[in-house]
């Protein structure tokens, strides 16, 4: 979820449907935008129904699709008319706002990816690039994570923040200067949040004091050739053995549904009992825990730590159905 982004594209829309755009959106309308814009992100109520994240109605499934995008334009196209609004007008924005979401969830960089095209394809896509982390979902956002992720999203929605809130006035020198330079900070910032080139990748590793511990054999080089629905075998030649492992299995409430490896033996099984009844205990290898609880349905490895506790560049790699599904590249703090 590109949390701050989904309300941003909401405000900047109350300002686009108003019929005087010039004017400011009133709170009212920027609420009805802006949570029209979230409304795709409904289906974590699945999370509580059992319904596995990959479902069809899992989270990032259909609803976060085109059709039901252009389900809901037409709803309230109707509404629209019955209620004696513009109904096109009305039809077109929320289907717009709507759509917007899954356009950009697929720019972040965990989860799964969103099934666009449900149900003709219940493919889950991801964008090539994608320079938005992504935000922690419930009660977790509010937490130091989760405000850095909230400071990254306002930085880079910042142009739609100013359009729907600037106050019109005469044009002047003084204006014109202001704003070059706010677009030049921007763009700078911009640079520095989603950038992967080596010198912004040296800078920050200056700022922040990287700290950063690769596992053996691991390297920069190697990690740029991985890429979506490659084998694990394929990873493991290029990058060699992960420092940590965590697999995630399927099934029912009383399922041994994640254990974790480290240095390649079980560290960690939850929940611990229904791990411990299908004989999943610490120092198992990895075959032993699939021997004992199956193939898992996810795993990711963890190719990068830190020394000390501080900032480092995270390197990992996740797959779904042991093909890889995410390569994960971003600074963090352990």
């Amino acid at each position: 979820m590109a949390s701050l982004g989904h309300i941003a594209v909401g405000a900047a829309a109350s300002r686009v449907y108003r019929a005087a755009p010039l004017a400011r959106p009133s709170l009212a309308a920027v609420v009805f935008w802006s949570g029209l814009s979230f409304l795709p992100d409904a289906d974590v109520i699945a999370f509580s129904l059992g319904v596995p994240y990959e479902a069809e109605w899992g989270h990032r499934g259909a609803t976060h699709s085109f059709v039901f995008a252009l389900a809901i334009g037409v709803a309230l196209g109707i509404a629209a008319r019955r209620l004696g609004r513009p109904a096109v007008r009305t039809g077109a924005m929320a289907a717009v706002v709507v759509a917007s979401h899954p356009l950009l969830d697929i720019l972040t960089d965990g989860g799964l990816g969103c099934a666009l095209f449900w149900p003709f394809d219940g493919t889950r896509y991801f964008a090539s690039w994608r320079p938005i982390p992504v935000a922690p979902i419930g009660l977790a956002f509010f937490s130091p994570f989760g405000l850095a992720v909230a400071i990254w999203e306002a930085v880079i929605f910042a142009p739609l923040w100013w359009y729907a809130f600037r106050k019109r006035g005469a044009v002047s020198t003084r204006r014109t200067a202001l704003r070059a330079a706010g677009v030049g900070l921007w763009i700078v910032m911009l640079w520095l949040l989603t950038s992967t080139d080596p010198f912004r990748e040296r800078m920050l590793a200056a700022v922040l004091r990287d700290t950063t511990e690769y596992a053996p054999g691991f390297s920069e080089e190697g990690f740029a050739t991985v890429d979506r629905d490659q084998t694990e075998a394929d990873v493991r030649s290029r990058l060699g053995e992960p420092f940590r492992e965590v697999l995630w299995f399927g099934g029912g409430a009383d399922a041994c549904t994640q254990v974790g490896l480290n240095s390649g033996a079980v560290e960690r099984a939850n929940p611990p009992d229904a791990c411990a009844r299908r004989g999943v205990r610490a120092g198992l290898s990895r075959q032993e825990v699939i021997d004992a609880a199956g193939q898992p349905e996810s795993s990711c490895w963890v190719y990068s730590q830190s020394r000390d506790g501080g900032f480092f560049s995270a390197r990992g790699v996740c797959f779904v159905n042991g093909r890889v599904d995410e390569v994960i590249r971003r600074w963090v703090r352990d």
